[in-house]
């Protein structure tokens, strides 16, 4: 996996939780709409209890399985996402503690170079070129997470 995509992971990784909240919401909004057990059959008829036009059932049950399918989609992204969050830490706590902290303070805490040196015990230049070694390591670590590697979220990120 390239630097370059090793760095959009980082950074999709940063945000997946506002992804996921997001996401959440979504879901949450298409549920409440898609509950359908307080609807009201009505013929106009005052005892009677079926929709007798078969255009509004067609255009009901179009409404009902398209709500579904989005509900389906959101629920798998939502665990698509929470999976990649596991697993994208599993392998950043993998690193070497030099390397983890370059990646964790460069990437996901968005530390200056100078403080990131100062707690490594390196010079600015030296954290950059060791960032670059981090990053080759991360991405085989990536490669070979069969979730990171095969995920179509992932795919997205990295085009």
């Amino acid at each position: 996996m390239k630097n370059s995509e090793v760095e959009a992971i980082l950074k999709f990784y940063k945000d997946i939780d506002l992804d996921i909240k997001v996401t959440s919401e979504w879901l949450e909004q298409y549920e409440s709409v898609y509950d359908t057990r307080g609807a009201i059959n009505y013929d106009g008829m005052p005892h009677g209890n079926n929709i007798s036009d078969s255009t509004a059932l067609l255009a009901i049950e179009i409404a009902k399985t398209d709500t579904a399918d989005r509900i389906r989609v959101l629920k798998g992204r939502v665990k698509d996402l929470k999976k990649l969050r596991t697993e994208i830490l599993k392998e950043i706590s993998s690193l070497n503690p030099i390397h983890k902290a370059i990646v964790c303070g460069f990437y996901l805490q968005g530390q200056k170079w100078e403080r990131i040196a100062e707690q490594i015990s390196y010079s600015v230049r030296q954290s950059k070129n060791i960032r670059c070694v981090a990053l080759e390591v991360l991405g085989g670590k990536f490669a070979r997470n069969k979730n990171i590697s095969r995920s179509k979220i992932i795919s997205e990120i990295v085009k």
